[in-house]
């Protein structure tokens, strides 16, 4: 009979004066042998298939990380084994192998989730090459009176990732299936006032410091249109979604900078990596050799700076690297998440009007339509809103001609004739400008 904790209670063995329970226990006296039999909750003793090494262990009172306990159940069996040996065999099972046997239909290859796997960026692409807006075409809609049924089967056109909840709901929306769930986390607690505070006083300063089209940034000193100025400036007020100061609306590029900085940086670091490149300036070879043959480092490469220094460059590997007790990834992901919704929701309206996207940015081709009427109705100052930055950044109305080679590479010409250029990799000042225009991309 196996000595387990319903019958006679856990076996105790007493080792160096210290006391070890094992979950089972029996003595086989036939072939002399003792048999220990250990049952491993993947959560309390560090699976290394159902949790990534640095997670930290939120029940643990001391905090570990999921790596600290796994070398600590690894230590604790190898104590144990060395005290019973040499008749003695260890039997263990993981909590998620015990459950693999019970429930059969579960994937045994299925990694455990990984929250950075659903954190990524906005959507940049171009969605036509060249269009001249000045050019008048007929638009027609046509459709094909063939209607094949698609050949792919169910398997073929699943798609199988980590996405937020709210990512998932539009999918849905939109008319997705949802066949399984592998994994998922869950939050019993929401809120969206924890940055409440911290995103409106910043957009406050913005707003203010954005000032009005009318402020002696874009007006003569001797302007005689102080009254229209102040009636657009009273206009700015009271369609804010915040208190704003009628004396601090007035144009400011340095505050307006900084405020623009803190709104956009803070969810950054929420996101930031744990495990960055370290550089060491090594002098002598034990130190190179201390460093090439270290087993917590990856990615190593070494580089002879002259005869007595060598530059050594390394990341630690996954399983030994700290996490950074300020980051987190749950913020970060998220934000992105919302800011690819708002996107999506713009060009779902403008569907094939649509000449280029970026994060949080559309060109599209304003044909005087219901669904371009309904973006114009989207644009305000709130946070939010859309701005036409035609008007506000380029003193324009519309574009005349648009031309783009890829992401982050377009050129546009605006009514006014003045040319508008993002070209990658380059920075566009007054000499780059004469070589790269619309006519040379």
């Amino acid at each position: 009979m196996i000595q387990h904790a319903k019958k006679g209670g856990e076996k105790k063995l007493f080792i160096n004066n210290k006391c070890y329970k094992v979950d089972g226990y029996y003595y086989d006296r036939e072939n002399k042998m003792r048999n220990v039999y250990e049952f491993y909750g993947c959560y309390w003793h560090g699976c290394t298939k159902c949790y990534s090494p640095e997670e930290i262990c939120k029940k643990d009172r001391n905090k570990k990380t999921m790596k600290e306990l796994y070398d600590q159940t690894k230590e604790r069996l190898k104590t144990i084994e060395d005290y019973l040996k040499p008749n003695v065999k260890i039997h263990t099972i993981w909590e998620c192998e015990f459950d693999q046997q019970k429930y059969p239909e579960v994937d045994p290859h299925l990694k455990p989730i990984d929250k950075r796997d659903a954190f990524y960026g906005g959507r940049t692409e171009t969605i036509q090459l060249y269009n001249n807006l000045s050019d008048l075409k007929d638009v027609k809609n046509v459709k094909n009176i063939k209607n094949e049924k698609c050949i792919h089967s169910n398997e073929e056109r699943v798609i199988v990732g980590t996405w937020s909840t709210i990512e998932i709901d539009k999918a849905i929306e939109k008319g997705y299936k949802l066949q399984k769930i592998y994994e998922l986390e869950h939050f019993e607690k929401t809120s969206t006032d924890i940055f409440k505070l911290y995103v409106d006083t910043f957009m406050k300063y913005k707003q203010e410091a954005s000032g009005c089209k009318c402020d002696p940034k874009y007006c003569k000193p001797d302007c005689e249109n102080d009254k229209e100025c102040k009636t657009k400036i009273q206009y700015i007020i009271d369609n804010a979604a915040y208190n704003l100061d009628i004396d601090k609306v007035k144009h400011n590029s340095g505050l307006r900078f900084i405020a623009k900085i803190c709104l956009n940086n803070l969810w950054g670091h929420f996101g930031m990596r744990d495990n960055f490149t370290q550089k060491e300036y090594c002098f002598t070879l034990e130190h190179i050799t201390k460093i090439v043959f270290n087993e917590k480092y990856k990615d190593i490469s070494t580089m002879i700076l002259d005869e007595n220094i060598v530059l050594t460059e390394y990341k630690e590997k996954e399983e030994y690297s700290k996490p950074n007790p300020s980051v987190n990834v749950y913020i970060a992901l998220f934000t992105t998440a919302h800011a690819r919704l708002k996107l999506y929701e713009l060009l779902d309206i403008l569907q094939e009007r649509v000449l280029y996207m970026d994060t949080d940015s559309c060109i599209y081709n304003d044909d005087g339509s219901e669904a371009c009427k309904k973006v114009e109705n989207m644009m305000g100052s709130k946070l939010g809103d859309l701005t036409d930055e035609i008007v506000s950044k380029h003193n324009a109305n519309h574009i005349k001609q648009f031309i783009s080679a890829g992401p982050k590479d377009y050129s546009m010409k605006l009514d006014t004739e003045k040319l508008v250029s993002c070209c990658k990799g380059f920075r566009l000042n007054a000499e780059v400008e004469e070589k790269i225009t619309l006519d040379k991309k």
